[in-house]
């Protein structure tokens, strides 16, 4: 066979093979579609909203408080289950004046301490409302409560027998430590805002001492 025959021949060979191999490739993706297709599979991945996280951030109530346009942190509570207070943070016999609650956050960074307040503001509505102050912590340096761990300022939740009322907390993350946080349990400004507002300038005068906060809110219904 002359040389120039055995070219010709190699290169249709070769042509045959490569033809054959495309063919088969082809073969193999339709039946992968077909599968896909017999399987119920979309080729095509949707996509899904993300679980929620137990760092989720809660949605908070407008008040018109100063605090609600500066940056907020997580703030989670083994006394609040499903979004409903525990009973012994309730006037109960063998406990009058309640238990306050568990309460831990996320460091925020620059915070020298926290000021934590809990109030019910279901006492008269309005924005800001009218609300009744539970609960006052002021320079607190840790980033964990424990349960009952601060009888001293706690008030105990007590509604009307058989109403429900919503109790919400507020954790301010300071630059540095105030003089003192404003206002008293167990009594009911009209001014609470003010309070707020007074914990942007720190014990030696210096403002812009708010570098964030931590929301919670929950119900509580009375026996």
């Amino acid at each position: 066979m002359k040389g120039t025959d055995i070219v010709k021949t190699l290169a249709a060979a070769g042509a045959l093979a490569m033809l054959l191999t495309n063919i088969t490739g082809c073969s193999a993706s339709a039946a992968d579609a077909s599968a896909g297709a017999n399987t119920g599979e979309s080729v095509i991945a949707e996509e899904t909203e993300p679980e929620p996280t137990e760092t989720t951030l809660p949605e908070v109530e407008q008040f018109g408080y100063c605090i609600e346009s500066y940056p907020q942190f997580y703030v989670g509570s083994d006394s609040l289950v499903d979004g409903v207070w525990s009973d012994d943070m309730g006037a109960k016999s063998e406990h009058p004046q309640g238990i306050s609650p568990s309460l831990y956050w996320e460091p925020v960074e620059g915070a020298a301490c926290y000021v934590v307040y809990m109030v019910d503001c279901s006492h008269a509505e309005g924005i800001p409302p009218t609300n009744f102050i539970h609960w006052i912590v002021a320079n607190y340096e840790g980033t964990e409560i424990i349960a009952g761990e601060d009888p001293a300022n706690f008030y105990a939740l007590g509604p009307e027998a058989g109403t429900t009322h919503r109790y919400s907390i507020y954790v301010i993350a300071l630059k540095a430590p105030v003089e003192r946080a404003k206002g008293a349990t167990g009594t009911m400004p009209t001014n609470f805002d003010n309070f707020l507002l007074a914990l942007d300038t720190d014990a030696d005068g210096n403002t812009g001492n708010i570098l964030a906060f931590g929301y919670l809110k929950g119900k509580y219904t009375a026996d």
